[in-house]
């Protein structure tokens, strides 16, 4: 029988994760373990965990000791290490189960009843590695990325090197080059050959680079009819930045790990070396013209500058 180990991040979303450990307690497919990564929250959920049966772990001992024991374990970090640290951590402590797969997965994510069985399917149908879900609702427009281009220095802004399959997906499954950490399953002996998650990128990327890290082993499926909800996707949601665009935290990681992102799998010097420079001009014009320099122009070079000298890591305080 084939053991399934949901790996799951989380960072005080405790009503969400209730609703994620609801639905993978109701898989058509059992799920074998549920390890749990929690990011130091502050809201009650290592307390809630122990109370629904959860063994809390607090050192990488403790989780080699209790590897064949509960099915139900959480680690509790002692600080916050970003969505990159988080997933880097749990995908290395949850490697050492004794489990066939792994299901990767955020806290607010939730699959319906017959996701993992779905993509178990298709991974054996087609003979691949790692299946991903589709997350096309009411709520949410999923993109699907069939190609990325590395050639072209013009396409220097996150996401424009992406080329998407063309909407409505009908086909029952499309063979995709990019992922996002909400609900990937991966064969557990691929995830030992790959490797962790580069914890460096802290927050985005990180999943993309897993990604092409993935492809040197198998392709990637996406699994249409595999659902999966985003719990707090709202209606027609976008992910181009607004008209007047005001700098945050979470703008430097993008633009900061978009230039480590283009420099480590750009295939020529100009993707690798121009394209940088393109993007902080572009910025730049874009925060003059919007009326914020004073505000954006500090983390925009800070941002380049560390890109450029592959400065990984926390280097920008989240505000969460």
């Amino acid at each position: 029988m084939e053991k399934v180990c949901a790996v799951l991040v989380t960072y005080n979303r405790l009503e969400c994760l209730k609703k994620v450990l609801a639905a993978l307690n109701s898989q058509t497919k059992e799920i074998s373990k549920i390890f749990i990564f929690d990011n130091n929250s502050t809201d009650g959920t290592s307390q809630y965990l122990r109370n629904h049966g959860f063994k809390i772990l607090s050192s990488l001992d403790e989780v080699k000791n209790n590897m064949g024991s509960n099915r139900m374990l959480s680690f509790h970090s002692e600080k916050n290490l970003g969505g990159s640290g988080g997933f880097a951590n749990a995908i290395k402590m949850a490697s050492q189960f004794n489990c066939d797969y792994m299901w990767i997965m955020d806290d607010d994510v939730l699959p319906e009843n017959n996701c993992l069985e779905l993509l178990l399917k298709k991974m054996h149908d087609l003979n691949v590695k790692v299946a991903i879900p589709s997350r096309n609702d009411s709520n949410y427009n999923d993109s699907v990325v069939k190609a990325l281009d590395f050639k072209n220095f013009l396409k220097y802004t996150p996401y424009s090197r992406k080329e998407f399959y063309p909407k409505p997906l009908t086909k029952d499954y499309y063979y995709v080059v990019d992922m996002a950490f909400e609900g990937p399953l991966i064969n557990m002996d691929t995830v030992r050959k790959v490797g962790i998650p580069d914890d460096g990128f802290f927050l985005e990327y990180d999943d993309s680079d897993y990604a092409q890290r993935l492809q040197k082993y198998s392709k990637i499926v996406y699994v249409t009819n595999a659902v999966l909800h985003r719990q707090l996707a709202k209606r027609n949601e976008n992910s181009a930045t607004s008209k007047r665009d005001r700098y945050t935290w979470r703008t430097y990681y993008m633009l900061r790990n978009n230039i480590i992102f283009d420099r480590r799998y750009g295939k020529n010097w100009a993707v690798r070396n121009i394209s940088p420079r393109l993007l902080l001009i572009h910025k730049l014009v874009k925060s003059i013209l919007d009326g914020y320099a004073k505000d954006n122009l500090p983390l925009l070079f800070k941002a380049y500058h560390d890109g450029m000298n592959n400065r990984m890591g926390k280097r920008v305080d989240p505000n969460y």
